[in-house]
This record gives C-alpha cells, structure tokens and sequence, in this order.
C-alpha cells in the first residue's frame, strides 16, 4: 500500500472516530477545531487533486467492514469539501 493510501486512510479513521463520538466522549467545538484546519487545507489544493484524494478516502471505506463508520467514510469527501458541485472535485460539470 503506498504511503498516500496510508495516510487518507490514517486521515479518514481518524475523522469518523471523531464524527461518530458522543457529545461526551468528545466536545463537539473540539471536534470541530481538530477537524476544520485539515479540511481547510484539502480545499486549498488544486481541484485534481481533492479529486485524487476524494477517490482515496472512496478506497478506504471499501476497506471499512463496520457499516455505520464505512458510511461516515464514505460522506467525509462531501463533508469536508473536497467535492465540487458536480460531485466529483474536479471542477468540471459532470
């Protein structure tokens, strides 16, 4: 597996974790300022590349055999902006 795949995937889990915790496990503003600076930094690259990432995390939840956490996985691409309006971040219409 090559260290990028590693890493969205290391990036991902993470990422659920703190999306499926409760409200007293983890605060939701800490969640929220653990999460955001990373985001904020996906969208700052270029639109091929949020689409090559975006396919990455894809990957990753295949690989996720717990339902409820592949599901989140699967929406974190959306959730933390690296798709465009057409969905698929590359900046093209379709």
């Amino acid at each position: 597996m090559a260290v990028e795949h590693i890493l969205a995937c290391a990036f991902a889990s993470l990422a659920v974790s703190i999306d499926l915790a409760d409200d007293d496990e983890i605060d939701p503003d800490v969640a929220t300022d653990l999460v955001e600076p990373v985001a904020a930094l996906f969208r700052d690259v270029p639109a091929e590349d949020r689409a090559a990432l975006a396919a990455l995390l894809r990957e990753c939840a295949e690989l996720e055999t717990d339902p409820v956490r592949q599901r989140s996985m699967l929406a974190l691409p959306e959730d933390i902006g690296l798709l465009d309006e057409d969905g698929d971040g590359d900046g093209d219409e379709g």
